[in-house]
């Protein structure tokens, strides 16, 4: 059988989900806009008004991530990548840390 025929070559999204999620992305910064003019009218107060924005750009983020960045379907793939990158991050803050103090001190 050759790889053309398997039945996971194609995996992924399709142009439904992508238009989904631009419609979803449209509303979400609309809503973003909304919340911002009743914050301006002092129909709400501006920290929540902040705090919902900051909630509609984190979907948002995750939204973008999840389909247009296909983490949904190749996320074993970048874990392997990922973790290794943590772990070799919090060994130079370890190894680059007295660097750090010894400067301070002169």
């Amino acid at each position: 059988m050759t790889e053309a025929h398997d039945p996971h070559a194609g995996h992924g999204p399709n142009v439904k989900v992508y238009f989904a999620v631009f419609g979803a992305l449209a509303v979400c910064t609309a809503l973003s806009f909304v919340f911002n003019w009743l914050a301006r009218e002092e129909h709400i107060t501006h920290l929540t008004s902040a705090g919902i924005i900051m909630a509609i750009a984190v979907l948002k983020a995750v939204l973008v991530a999840m389909i247009f960045m296909h983490l949904k379907w190749d996320w074993t793939r970048v874990y392997f990548v990922i973790c290794p990158l943590f772990i070799l991050a919090t060994m130079m803050v370890i190894v680059l840390m007295p660097d750090l103090l010894l400067a301070w001190q002169h």
